[in-house]
């Protein structure tokens, strides 16, 4: 584990490091930024040099310690961690990690007890967390790991050392996947996929996601031209993937983002999927700029439905439905499954 692993996050390190050296560790924390980007990482990382046996001169535990090896297989005592249950964090959770965070260190230097994510604390939970983040115990630090900071109370967030986390550089993803044994195009192309999070890109790399995308674009485009009845069928065989609907939504808004960049600027050099590049610039400019900047803004709208436990299926359908109706130029086809000269255009074609 420890802090030399930790890529594309210096700046939080830095400030970790210096707080470790001057013996200024606060008593809260608060780790805002995406998922995956490292914050848990940071964060036992942190609780490791603490309490590290044999720490390394720059500050950095020496990982091959008694306490360092605990810590990274999560068994340390003096290291808690804290997730929901059942989606959310309980009031009852939070009065029992109070009373075990008011003990002395089992073995290290110091407790830690991480939040994870904070999100999930129920406003109750804050509620009861806010005293002892006003009054801490001399021993223990709080590390809270959320998204976004709006989502607690302002008062629990006044009481932490706010430290931002951001996307990870899609370089420094790609040399981590490659350095991990992934092919270097395919590292680079996942890493793109990714968004700057290590974890999301390590979990695709583990996938066939390039794979799984030009699935769907395959049999996407051809169901939108022929029309209502292969959409359904289409939408029904997406929806009855529940575990792959979110990454399948998540594919498609980023092509569709994609298309959208690529008509405006004439050429796809921002794009995501830059492995398909020349399907996208040959794609483009077969809809209208108008209709790809609300074909972006459906899908994201269905992928937010579907964390609101929408129907699968029926948000399938009338995303599809609505994908249709957009993808079509104005002069439109007979809508009875027959392609006119030009109505729609598939990737690459």
């Amino acid at each position: 584990m420890g802090f030399g692993g930790i890529i594309g996050q210096d700046r939080a390190v830095a400030l970790l490091r210096q707080a470790l050296r001057a013996d200024r560790l606060a008593h809260a924390y608060l780790f805002v930024g995406p998922g995956g980007v490292g914050k848990r990482r940071v964060a036992f990382a942190l609780a490791q040099a603490v309490n590290c046996l044999h720490r390394l001169p720059d500050g950095d535990a020496c990982g091959a310690c008694v306490a360092c090896r605990k810590v990274a297989a999560g068994v340390h005592p003096d290291v808690l961690l804290l997730t929901p249950e059942e989606a959310t964090v309980r009031i009852e959770q939070v009065r029992a990690l109070r009373e075990e965070v008011g003990r002395r260190p089992y073995e290290g230097s110091r407790r830690f007890a991480l939040l994870d994510p904070a999100e999930a604390l129920t406003e109750q939970a804050q509620n009861a967390l806010l005293k002892t983040l006003e009054e801490p115990a001399g021993a223990t630090t709080f590390i809270l790991l959320a998204q976004r900071a709006g989502a607690l109370l302002p008062t629990v967030v006044s009481r932490c050392q706010r430290l931002a986390f951001g996307p990870v550089p899609e370089a420094l993803i790609a040399r981590h996947l490659a350095a991990a044994g992934v092919p270097a195009d395919r590292a680079h192309a996942v890493a793109a996929l990714a968004r700057g999070s290590v974890g999301g890109a390590l979990a695709l790399a583990g996938e066939a996601v390039l794979e799984t995308r030009d699935a769907l674009l395959s049999r996407l485009f051809p169901a939108l031209e022929r029309g209502p009845a292969a959409c359904v069928e289409l939408a029904e065989e997406i929806a009855r993937d529940r575990e792959g609907l979110g990454e399948a939504f998540d594919l498609l808004l980023t092509w569709c983002r994609d298309l959208l960049v690529t008509a405006v600027l004439g050429h796809p050099g921002l794009v995501v999927n830059r492995d398909r590049a020349d399907a996208l610039a040959a794609a483009a400019g077969g809809f209208p700029v108008e209709a790809l900047a609300e074909a972006v803004a459906v899908v994201a709208a269905a992928r937010e439905a579907l964390e609101t436990n929408a129907n699968p299926r029926l948000t399938c359908e009338a995303l599809l439905f609505r994908l249709r109706d957009l993808l079509a130029p104005a002069s439109g086809g007979d809508r009875n499954g027959t392609r006119r000269e030009g109505e729609l255009r598939r990737p690459g074609a």
